[in-house]
């Protein structure tokens, strides 16, 4: 989700000028290591174009007409958003095998920097959506004002970018936490149907990676631990090595394991090569762009775990993540 998708509307004074005069450009470039070989090139978004820059061994250079404007840069699954304006000369420097390796130099750095952070900060807030909704009203409360605090005091130590920014990322803050205060506002008038105990919401006929089709029913008689994770997201993708060590673990236990993806439909060849490369294990389930299951379950953001009870009865509608040294425990108690 991002917070930075409103339309931004600025008056431009249009300036008339020799004919041999040049028009100020931003300048961007980038060195980037470990770079799979099919990425080619660069993307840059602006608002009224569409630039893609070529890749060659591992760096890219080039200029292009924007001034003041918040525009995203893609260089394969990674995306960034990023402020240029007539005085920008942005370097980037990036490891693929590592994100938050990123950095800027050059003119521009200091609003980047800024971006880069507050997007950070924002991000984590989203990916702990589900555990931000569980707090009681006091807790949810004291949530918001510390994330408000936060990127304040970001926009303070960052006062010498452009007023621009500075300007729309205080609005932007106040759309933030009213989007955050109306979902938890609309789970926490829903949960009631996911209490501790109740029957579970059910999914039916997902395709399985092993072959064939697979229903919650199915598994009825063991206990079941959910993943509800997707290919995209990169937390997901690290709780991977966690959740294989607990699943050797407690491979004798009377516990299913269940991995249901729900990247969209024309994703199904990609999650079944990270299955392949991962070497995943448990039930691998494909959601098929079904999202019946997360709905009732108000999933806002993944990965997102649930422990059901060998009749498939809710134990936990938010259980621990497999990185969270508690679970072995919880789990291995089980009987």
């Amino acid at each position: 989700m991002n917070y930075l998708k409103k339309t931004f509307f600025v008056g431009i004074t249009l300036l008339m000028f020799a004919c041999s005069e040049k028009e100020h450009q931003s300048s961007i470039s980038g060195e980037i290591k470990n770079l799979p070989k099919e990425i080619k090139e660069v993307i840059l978004k602006t608002p009224s174009k569409i630039k893609r820059i070529k890749i060659e061994n591992g760096a890219f250079k080039d200029t292009i007409s924007v001034n003041g404007k918040y525009c995203f840069i893609q260089i394969g699954g990674f995306k960034k958003t990023i402020f240029l304006n007539q005085d920008t000369q942005l370097h980037i420097y990036l490891d693929a095998n590592n994100y938050t390796s990123l950095n800027y130099s050059g003119s521009g750095k200091e609003v980047n920097n800024y971006l880069n952070e507050r997007e950070a900060f924002t991000e984590r807030i989203f990916q702990k959506t589900d555990s931000i909704n569980q707090l009681n009203e006091v807790e949810f409360e004291n949530f918001q004002l510390k994330t408000i605090d936060k990127i304040e005091s970001l926009l303070k130590e960052y006062d010498n970018i452009d007023p621009y920014v500075i300007n729309t990322e205080k609005e932007n803050l106040k759309y933030f936490i009213d989007n955050i205060v109306q979902q938890y506002n609309k789970t926490n008038t829903t949960k009631s149907n996911n209490k501790i105990g109740s029957p579970s919401p059910e999914f039916s006929n997902y395709e399985n990676f092993n072959g064939g089709m697979t229903s919650l029913r199915d598994l009825r008689g063991s206990y079941v631990y959910i993943d509800i994770w997707a290919t995209w997201c990169p937390p997901c993708k690290a709780e991977i090595p966690f959740l294989k060590n607990l699943e050797e673990k407690l491979k004798n236990n009377n516990i299913k394991f269940v991995s249901i993806s729900v990247d969209s439909k024309n994703a199904k060849e990609a999650w079944k090569k990270m299955i392949k490369k991962e070497q995943m294990s448990g039930v691998q389930l494909f959601a098929n762009g079904d999202r019946g299951f997360m709905e009732a379950y108000q999933v806002t953001g993944i990965p997102r775990f649930i422990l059901l009870d060998k009749e498939g009865n809710i134990i936990n509608p938010n259980a621990p993540r497999p990185s969270d040294p508690n679970l072995f425990d919880i789990l291995s108690e089980l009987k």
